[in-house]
């Protein structure tokens, strides 16, 4: 299969209303409870990123903090590309979606008060984590057409965010 290529600069792809479909008729019952169970997948954990980025982030102007907001904004939209999804499909995100938020605080928080490796070594470690389960999920799932190019170009981002960690990382 072909590899593509996404441009990881883009942050934030702009997104139309037209966009936004209806989606799953006339897929399996198995079919649609993998997808379902896939999207809250995603979903929860990409709230967890985004939240170790926020309690990662402090208030010193640096090249650091300033990946990191990167960062956060890339992996909000990424939570809400997979919120959207979730509602296309009608399926609601997880009330225990509160969890993966308190997970990414405390990595967040804590990794903060042992400073900017720790910082640093934690965003490889997620985001390794994450290219892994994006991996997987995009083997075992039969993804509609769509769907699979959001996790693909966010799998990439990912990828894209450990370039950047490791980087900093050999900086410091």
């Amino acid at each position: 299969m072909e590899e593509k290529t996404f441009d990881i600069s883009i942050i934030r792809p702009e997104m139309t209303s037209k966009e936004i479909n209806s989606r799953g008729q006339g897929f399996s019952r198995e079919r649609l409870r993998s997808i379902k169970k896939g999207l809250l997948t995603l979903h929860t954990l990409e709230l967890m990123a985004q939240t170790i980025y926020k309690f990662q982030i402090t208030k010193e102007p640096s090249e650091l903090n300033r990946n990191l907001t990167a960062a956060m904004c890339n992996e909000m939209t990424h939570y809400q590309d997979f919120q959207i999804k979730l509602y296309e499909y009608n399926f609601r995100p997880s009330i225990f979606r509160a969890a993966y938020w308190f997970v990414g605080f405390l990595f967040g928080f804590t990794s903060r008060l042992r400073g900017s490796k720790a910082i640093l070594k934690t965003g490889i470690w997620v985001e390794t984590k994450a290219v892994h389960h994006y991996g997987k999920l995009l083997s075992t799932i039969e993804w509609d057409e769509d769907t699979r190019a959001i996790i693909e170009k966010d799998q990439s981002d990912e990828q894209g965010h450990i370039k950047t960690w490791k980087q900093l990382l050999d900086k410091v």
